[in-house]
């Protein structure tokens, strides 16, 4: 499970920094924003800090990080 939250956590990051260069103005923040947020929810070493730690844990983690994944397309709507 670790290996796939930190494929997440890297992906998102990546996809966050390319949508603020490549997406058009409109889109960018709101999609970037969304995809830092994944990778936030993701990242295993954040989540082992006490403060974050009693939050959630691992499966609501996972879920949260998902449901925003799966909502992502629905920032795309707008520019087809």
């Amino acid at each position: 499970m670790a290996i796939l939250a930190w494929i997440i956590c890297i992906g998102t990051f990546l996809g966050g920094l390319s949508a603020q260069n490549d997406v058009s103005r409109v889109l960018s923040e709101d999609m970037s924003t969304g995809l830092f947020a994944a990778s936030f929810i993701a990242c295993p070493v954040l989540w082992k800090m006490p403060p974050l730690c009693d939050l959630m844990d691992g499966k609501q983690r996972a879920m949260a990080c998902v449901a925003l994944l799966l909502a992502l397309p629905l920032l795309l709507i707008p520019a087809a």
